[in-house]
């Protein structure tokens, strides 16, 4: 059967609509799901943890990138949140650290001649000291790791579900 006139200007519409949205739809989608299937457990995990609120807080899906010509797509998952000194606490987290020495700034930079805090309701000062690196705590990419898959075919789901809702 040849398609008429009205169903070859109906379908080039579809066409034109389909050409013209997928990257957005995919862009739209593919945040919506690693927020829902990434961000949202690695925030979740990094609470559980005792991970400093300013930390999991900061955990964002920052871009969405997509390469048609590859057939590839990027997800850029941030986290940072800095000290006063410029320390990235985040990346701390995620990475650990060694065994470090902490010293005061001192006045001609700004800060004190010695760092004070309360511990167990006892003020404390110290002209510096080692203290403990922090753990490895991966949260962030075991969470892709696990998670990337399900993600994937999530994805390839939807996109068929809303390519077939403008063809069918």
């Amino acid at each position: 059967m040849i398609p008429s006139v009205e169903w070859v200007k109906r379908y080039r519409n579809k066409l034109y609509h389909y050409q013209h949205n997928n990257k957005d739809f995919l862009k739209m989608k593919v945040k919506e799901l690693a927020n829902k299937m990434i961000v949202d457990p690695i925030r979740d995990e990094m609470e559980r943890m005792e991970v400093h609120r300013k930390i999991w807080e900061s955990v964002v899906v920052q871009d969405v990138i997509i390469d048609s010509s590859l057939g590839i797509i990027t997800i850029k998952i941030h986290s940072e949140y800095f000290a006063e000194n410029g320390f990235d606490v985040a990346y701390a987290r995620e990475f650990g650290t060694e065994d470090h020495m902490i010293r005061p700034k001192g006045k001609e930079n700004g800060g004190a001649d010695s760092l004070a805090w309360i511990q167990n309701g006892v003020q404390r000062f110290s002209k510096g000291h080692k203290v403990s690196g922090l753990p490895r705590l991966n949260i962030i990419e075991q969470t892709i790791e696990k998670n990337e898959y399900e993600l994937q075919q999530k994805l390839i789901e939807e996109y068929e579900r809303w390519k077939n809702s403008i063809f069918l």
